[in-house]
């Protein structure tokens, strides 16, 4: 990975946090902080956290399963089959039952779903922008680069090696 000289805004918020924090606080202070600012913009649209990640991952993935959504929304099951049932009579989502395995329900957006996503995405991606003011491109990259390999990795194996363990 590129050093790179910090940017003013990079090298202050570096000088403010706790001397040794460790990642999982800073992840933990910032997913509040970021919870917090989604939940209030959100509220526009009649929509929580965890209906938006779920409308956002069936745009790019639609067809998925309950239990496919869960794992991808970061939510348990029956969690998602309370934000579907919530999504679905208000028209967002449209549940069908998958045609080859009969008893798995496929998830997709509706025309109205969609039409939320175009309206509230902008917001989140504005939100996005000035949670990563002050960074270079290359900073970014870098930065979303690693937390995605960091979490792939807790995703797909951290959990099990955990429970395999003990």
């Amino acid at each position: 990975m590129a050093t790179g000289k910090l940017t003013p805004v990079a090298q202050t918020a570096l000088n403010e946090s706790p001397r040794g924090a460790s990642l999982i606080y800073i992840v933990g202070r910032l997913n509040q902080g970021i919870s917090r600012e989604l939940r209030g913009l959100l509220r526009a649209w009649d929509l929580s956290v965890q209906e938006y990640t779920s409308l956002s991952v069936l745009k790019l993935r639609p067809g998925l399963s309950n239990a496919q959504l869960a794992r991808r929304a970061l939510v348990t099951p029956q969690s998602m089959l309370e934000i579907l049932s919530k999504l679905e009579s208000r028209g967002l989502v449209q549940r069908s039952v998958n045609p080859v395995r009969g008893r798995v329900i496929r998830n997709e957006l509706s025309e109205s779903g969609r039409q939320v996503l175009e309206v509230a995405s902008p917001e989140v991606d504005e939100l996005q922008d000035r949670i990563f003011s002050g960074l270079s491109e290359a900073q970014r990259s870098s930065v979303t680069g690693a937390l995605s390999i960091v979490m792939n990795r807790y995703s797909n194996h951290g959990r099990s090696e955990k429970r395999s363990t003990v």
